[in-house]
């Protein structure tokens, strides 16, 4: 059976420039709604595709399907399929007043 590479866990760490502990979108459990903090390490034409699709820092999500690596988020009336590669590198915070969605 062929296996993947799964890429590393990114820590918990403060979103830039507020007190926000940030996690990869690839944590977040179904159900969960997050805003986007930062795209870290996305090569430009990867930053490009994500703008293009809506995802930016302060767009909200909700993951609405989780499973192996790669998830679907609804992003305003659309739903988008994300792989664990773009999910690794969006960072979120959990939306105030919600319960924690990493885990």
């Amino acid at each position: 059976m062929l296996q993947h590479a799964q890429p590393p866990v990114m820590p918990l760490m403060p979103a830039r420039g507020t007190n926000h502990l940030a996690y990869g979108l690839s944590l977040a459990t179904r159900g969960a709604r997050v805003r986007v903090a930062e795209i870290r390490g996305a090569s430009p034409a990867l930053a490009k595709r994500l703008e293009g699709m809506g995802i930016h820092p302060g767009t909200l999500l909700e993951v609405i399907q989780h499973e192996g690596g790669g998830l679907v988020v609804r992003l305003h009336a659309s739903k988008v399929a994300l792989g664990a590669g773009m999910a690794h590198r969006i960072f979120v915070t959990d939306e105030p007043g919600k319960a924690a969605a990493h885990g």
